[in-house]
């Protein structure tokens, strides 16, 4: 089972966008209409988590790659042209890797999080203004005729959460 959520804008009428849905065999019991900031919170917050852990973790990756060339770089210098140990250039290496890692964690765990308030942003000030979330429970195969009657009856911020 899929969520699909949307903003009903106060100007906009729900009462053709049900009608369509309950003509395509959405059940009323799947259908849910939300108009508090405090329950789309609940709603949309469970997911904030998934993404700031996603994005801090690609930002670590990328972190420790571009960080590693720097590492690599840094460790033959020392070798070579300071006639240090092996071992002293293994732990500039595996410095750097740990610093690409934090940096690369750290930007990840910011930008997940401004991508997870941009997200609820746009529900959030449609409730304050009027409007109203719509969240149906729907199966994987219903997804995308949910979205099109959804995005038809002029629902703005479609999406599968």
């Amino acid at each position: 089972m899929n969520s699909i959520i949307g903003l009903i804008n106060r100007d906009t009428t729900i009462d053709p966008t049900l009608v369509r849905l309950k003509e395509a065999g959405v059940a009323d019991e799947r259908i849910g209409v939300l108009s508090s900031p405090k329950s789309i919170n609940r709603l949309i917050g469970g997911d904030s988590a998934g993404v700031i852990v996603n994005y801090s973790v690609w930002g670590a990756a990328i972190g420790i790659g571009i960080y590693a060339v720097f590492g690599v770089a840094a460790a033959l210098c020392q070798c070579v042209r300071m006639e240090y140990g092996i071992g002293y250039g293994v732990g500039t290496f595996i410095g750097a890797i740990l610093a690409g890692t934090l940096v690369g964690g750290a930007i990840g765990v910011l930008a997940g999080a401004a991508e997870a308030e941009k997200d609820t942003h746009l529900y959030l000030q449609g409730v304050r203004t009027g409007g109203k979330v719509i969240s149906i429970q729907v199966p994987n195969e219903d997804v995308d005729r949910v979205k099109q009657i959804l995005t038809k009856g002029n629902v703005l911020g479609v999406k599968v959460i």
